[in-house]
């Protein structure tokens, strides 16, 4: 899931870490929802850890004592240091974010993540439509927050707005009720404050409905505006 741990640079700090952290992933590895691909990981990363002779604890001793340190033990501590590390990132990037304690990401030195995004509420603004001007099938519908009359630019909670229209032809009983919900249907996703409304030929002296919503960053909808009717003139 993308959990970079901040291992520590210095060998000396490096050794400490690992001698904690590897044992607190075996003793935790279920709650911390392991895969089998990262359980098989900790099985090597903890091999390398404690093999006697050839595993990090046994050779780190040799690297750092003068009277027994060679070129080669030191090239072999760095080699051994570089595979529990890719074994380690693995592992971490395998547990789920939500799992993780404070206590974990203390033990583990995995850090919250910098790009945590708090989600979109809806918007609580409601719109307010009115016709600005009228032509030969068609119509101008201004949209503004009902509140404080201003326009979307300084809507706080909203940056889209979404317009719902039902349409009764002329020389046509309205149902009973109407419109209803089930009778609009989805006309235009604005960035703006107002939209110019075209209509055809057949559809003219027919009486339409509209609506709007403000949508925020999300395209969560916030609610309704009181319903507004145009006759296609």
């Amino acid at each position: 899931m993308g959990n970079q741990s901040r291992i520590p640079v210095k060998d000396a700090d490096f050794n400490n870490y690992i001698n904690l952290a590897i044992p607190y992933l075996t003793t935790n590895k279920t709650r911390l929802v392991l895969t089998a691909t990262a359980q098989a990981n900790l099985t090597s990363v903890t091999a390398i850890l404690t093999t006697a002779g050839t595993g990090w604890n046994s050779v780190y001793q040799l690297a750092i004592n003068p009277a027994a340190a060679t070129t080669s033990t030191i090239a072999t501590k760095g080699t051994i240091r570089a595979q529990i590390e890719t074994l380690l990132r693995a592992i971490y990037a395998d547990i789920p974010k939500s799992v993780l304690t404070q206590i974990d990401r203390d033990t583990l030195n995995i850090a919250l993540p910098t790009n945590i995004y708090t989600a979109a509420t809806k918007p609580t603004s409601l719109p307010s439509l009115t016709i600005s001007e009228r032509s030969h099938l068609s119509v101008t519908i201004n949209i503004l927050d009902v509140a404080h009359s201003q326009n979307l630019t300084n809507v706080p909670d909203a940056t889209k707005i979404d317009l719902e229209a039902a349409f009764l032809p002329e020389g046509t009983k309205a149902p009973e009720g109407f419109p209803q919900e089930s009778d609009f249907h989805h006309v235009a996703t604005l960035g703006k404050s107002f939209y110019n409304r075209t209509y055809t030929a057949d559809q003219l002296r027919g009486t339409e409905y509209l609506k709007a919503c403000y949508l925020s960053s999300r395209n969560e909808p916030g609610g309704w505006s009181e319903i507004i009717t145009v006759v296609v003139a």
